[in-house]
């Protein structure tokens, strides 16, 4: 692919931030894209995109960011009407706080959850268009490689929740312990995704994820026999850095506005929450406890991620200090 040299960081792999001599490390372009070489810089801008032949426009998928579909044509990634395979974020100046570092953002915390939290995450990179311009890119997991879609259906869908029905806000008039209730009923494999999902849950919190509403989980059945899954994680970010008066959970914890003690107390969600939440879903208290002190031991690995990853000097020291707030509430 050609194009113009990404404009920094280059020894860092703009997929798994490796030390690497190219944009991309060999595993990761061939990961992504089928190829053993890939230049971060694409061949086109955001207003090209837009008005390529007046119909790429934003896909149907919910959230304020503009997204685009993206294809692999002859080793180089490019706008799609049709068969797209990647979905694509452009940094968007005026729609939140800091937007230039919320690519880098997404992008950081993605591969957090995937390599230091061993949580099932969408294969994602860093690129930048044409004129420089950061964008976040994710490999769509409910594409085959032949075209076609895996069922999927967020949890939106699932609860028959509309903005219809629920007016504008619909997507947060819901509990993590609904959702729980929804696998259970949904997904043979409960005990073992539920799991997976109280992990996600307990990841969100620590990396300042206020924005995990009821549509960024979802299930699928990857094989097409009626059999479903939770999905790998997606649309994974720091929100902190971007939008202050966000609550630090998207949704309640619990189905009936019950309040723990500890949360009487201090007025924001800790241990003893997560732990009452686990027991309401049935993990049993012994792996809870576990989960939580897994999720609260990962803060150096962090803190060396972050300051590989492509944030702003500004923006590594704050998630820095804001995940080590989420570590204290947690261990409380």
């Amino acid at each position: 692919m050609t194009g113009a040299t990404s404009p920094t960081m280059q020894n860092r792999c703009h997929s798994c931030l490796k030390e690497t001599p190219r944009d991309f490390c060999p595993a990761c372009a061939k990961q992504l894209f089928g190829v053993k070489k890939f230049n971060a810089t694409l061949d086109f801008s955001l207003p090209e995109i837009k008005s390529n032949k007046g119909s790429i426009r934003r896909i149907s998928i919910s959230g304020a960011q503009p997204k685009f579909s993206l294809m692999v044509n002859e080793g180089r990634l490019e706008p799609t009407e049709n068969g797209g395979t990647f979905i694509l974020k452009p940094a968007v100046e005026g729609l939140f706080d800091n937007t230039k570092d919320m690519p880098a953002n997404e992008h950081l915390t993605m591969q957090m959850a995937r390599q230091i939290f061993k949580i099932d995450a969408a294969d994602n990179a860093l690129v930048y268009l044409k004129d420089g311009t950061p964008a976040y890119i994710t490999k769509r997991f409910d594409v085959l490689p032949d075209g076609n879609r895996i069922c999927q259906e967020d949890f939106a869908q699932v609860a028959g929740l509309t903005p219809g029905e629920k007016g504008s806000n619909y997507k947060y008039d819901f509990s993590y312990q609904q959702i729980a209730d929804l696998l259970k009923r949904y997904v043979s494999t409960y005990p073992t995704d539920v799991e997976k999902y109280f992990r996600l849950i307990l990841f969100n919190y620590l990396v300042c994820n206020g924005d995990a509403h009821v549509k960024n989980f979802s299930i699928y059945s990857p094989n097409a026999d009626g059999v479903y899954k939770l999905t790998p994680a997606y649309d994974l970010l720091n929100t902190s850095l971007h939008v202050q008066e966000l609550g630090r959970t998207a949704l309640e914890l619990f189905v009936d506005d019950f309040e723990t003690e500890f949360f009487k107390a201090n007025g924001f969600y800790g241990k003893p929450d997560f732990m009452e939440l686990a027991r309401r879903i049935g993990i049993k208290e012994i792996r809870a406890e576990r989960f939580i002190a897994e999720t609260c031991s990962h803060l150096r690995e962090m803190d060396a991620m972050i300051d590989r990853s492509y944030l702003s000097k500004q923006g590594k020291a704050l998630f820095k200090a804001q995940v080590e707030d989420r570590a204290k509430a947690l261990g409380i």
